[in-house]
């Protein structure tokens, strides 16, 4: 039962940060005043490549953090500026909140 419920918060995490990725990918781009056009041909992807990312529609295919990586440099921002938008959305993973929690069980400061 417990390696279940690992993979259903697992899944559930990995959901919640595609759709935050997303998010993050579509701030970036609209702080910028940018079209999903431009961003499109800056990053030497298609437009509905583009809009299946902010709309966290990629979870289902194989798409390359090469792509991604073209798209942050396409909006000037680093690779990592986007997945730190996404985790600060979505809260640490729930695997790393529980290594916490039985850290902080261990040295007293659980609440």
């Amino acid at each position: 039962m417990k390696k279940q419920t690992d993979d259903a918060a697992l899944e559930h995490y990995s959901q919640e940060h595609g759709r935050c990725l997303g998010v993050a990918v579509r701030e970036l781009r609209t702080e910028r005043g940018l079209t999903q056009h431009e961003v499109a041909k800056r990053a030497k992807v298609s437009v509905l490549w583009v809009q299946r990312l902010e709309d966290n529609q990629l979870l289902n295919t194989n798409y390359s953090i090469g792509r991604v990586y073209r798209v942050a440099c396409a909006l000037g921002v680093e690779l990592y500026d986007f997945y730190k938008r996404a985790e600060e959305m979505t809260g640490p993973a729930p695997w790393l909140r529980r290594k916490k929690i039985r850290k902080d069980d261990q040295n007293g400061t659980a609440d």
